[in-house]
């Protein structure tokens, strides 16, 4: 165990109750459907890996409509919310990862699936308060090791002299922790966030700069996670989409907030990020 990982054990809560979520019977159907038909095509999960897996059940959630704030309907309890009939950006990457587990796992069960979800969204059991749930995506990557490999520095990357810190620094934009000087909940989850970036820069953040896009797409594969670096100070990704590349041209799948859905976006990836003043580069991750 990585000394990143020990201290995110130390950080985590120590509850062990039984597994509880919110759903609805579309979202759970559509789950079931997809998982069953990845299974059809793949001969019981063993015949593709992870990353095809992940691009053909984005191609079943394709249209899906883009929605701000899915996490953030209840702000006084936290609990595992799964929905599949809308989406953000990292909850449609997220999404398509834990389908593809669970079908390599040989399974189309939503309880086996929702497993999966509670495991990559928090990091502990619940009950859960909002402190325990996985915000950045830098903690989200470095927790999978062993499912997510981080290919940035192979790809020709470098270090990124950029801490974590935006939610701590910011924590009155975010209605779980505005009153966090008044109520000892929201003291106690941003203490647990505060801990978290403390932990996340004890290692080097690396990124592939705008200007290194072009030659590292080259070494990008279809089912890749792509994470758009932010240069706003102590934030770490701006976006995320899954790697889609056919005849030559290096894409993406991703839930656009632009046009409201899920797609696979005109621009590639070089001129997505070429295009956006407030992207500093990318960081390439490959499922496992």
């Amino acid at each position: 165990m990585t000394l990143l990982m020990a201290l995110f054990a130390m950080l985590s809560c120590q509850f062990s109750f039984g597994q509880k979520y919110i759903t609805t019977g579309a979202d759970r159907a559509l789950a079931e459907k997809v998982m069953k038909s990845l299974l059809s095509e793949s001969g019981a999960g063993k015949d593709f890996p992870v990353p095809e897996l992940m691009v053909r059940a984005a191609m079943e959630l394709m249209g899906t409509p883009y929605v701000a704030g899915t996490l953030e309907e209840d702000p006084i309890h936290e609990q595992l919310r799964i929905y599949l009939t809308k989406t953000d950006c990292i909850l449609f990457v997220e999404t398509c990862l834990n389908l593809a587990l669970t079908v390599r796992d040989g399974s189309s069960s939503f309880e086996d699936y929702a497993s999966h979800v509670a495991r990559t969204r928090y990091r502990c059991k619940p009950p859960y308060t909002y402190g325990d749930r996985i915000h950045y995506t830098t903690e989200w990557i470095r927790r999978q090791e062993g499912v997510l490999k981080d290919i940035t520095l192979e790809l020709g990357g470098e270090v990124n002299d950029h801490p974590i810190n935006f939610m701590s620094q910011n924590y009155k934009s975010y209605k779980q922790l505005v009153d966090a000087d008044n109520i000892p909940r929201a003291a106690l989850d941003l203490k647990k966030i505060t801990e978290i970036e403390e932990a996340l820069n004890k290692e080097p953040m690396t990124f592939i700069p705008k200007s290194k896009v072009a030659s590292a797409a080259a070494g990008i594969k279809t089912g890749d996670i792509i994470c758009y670096v932010s240069n706003v100070k102590g934030l770490d990704i701006a976006h995320v989409a899954i790697a889609y590349v056919k005849d030559g041209r290096v894409g993406f799948i991703h839930a656009s907030q632009k046009d409201g859905k899920v797609e696979i976006d005109r621009q590639t990836i070089e001129e997505y990020v070429s295009s956006r003043s407030n992207l500093s580069g990318i960081k390439v991750v490959r499922p496992l």
